[in-house]
């Protein structure tokens, strides 16, 4: 069975071919995530509520978007770090976790955190995790103090 980490880690892969190939946004969606709906369908039906299928095309389509936006986000806090020298994937990564943390009120900042960490372990170099820690936490406190951060729901207010 699927879940929200695979999901995850499949929006990745697609973010990851939009930025690099360039190619139509919706010719990536068709070829690397239409074949992942009906198991995300699936899991929809396991837990009886829906949702899963629309974070994974927000989620898609909202990152390939604001990919300038969130470059902006990066460079202002990958101190000494030009652009250039930061590994595609946790770029990639650092923006699905900027993307979702503005975008989905319900889920908290802590899961977020949590669940890209683990991706780039998975995916990513051995210290990028590390990395993007760093940048995300950084990244986190100021979108919080300048009230960028809108979580609703039980134990979701820090």
């Amino acid at each position: 069975m699927i879940t929200r980490r695979d999901i995850r880690a499949n929006v990745m892969q697609a973010v990851f071919s939009c930025y690099i190939s360039k190619n139509d946004v919706a010719h990536v969606y068709d070829h690397v995530l239409k074949e992942v709906e009906p198991y995300v369908l699936a899991l929809e039906a396991q837990k009886g509520m829906e949702g899963d299928l629309q974070m994974m095309r927000t989620l898609f389509y909202e990152t390939v978007k604001n990919e300038k936006m969130y470059d902006d986000f990066l460079k202002a806090k990958a101190n000494n770090w030009e652009l250039g020298r930061i590994a595609w994937l946790d770029r990639v990564l650092i923006h699905l976790a900027i993307c979702e943390v503005l975008n989905f009120e319900e889920i908290p900042v802590k899961v977020t955190m949590n669940e890209y960490l683990e991706i780039a372990k998975q995916y990513s170099t051995p210290k990028s995790n590390i990395f993007i820690n760093g940048i995300l936490d950084k990244l986190f406190q100021d979108f919080k103090e300048k009230g960028l951060i809108i979580k609703k729901g039980r134990g979701l207010i820090d």
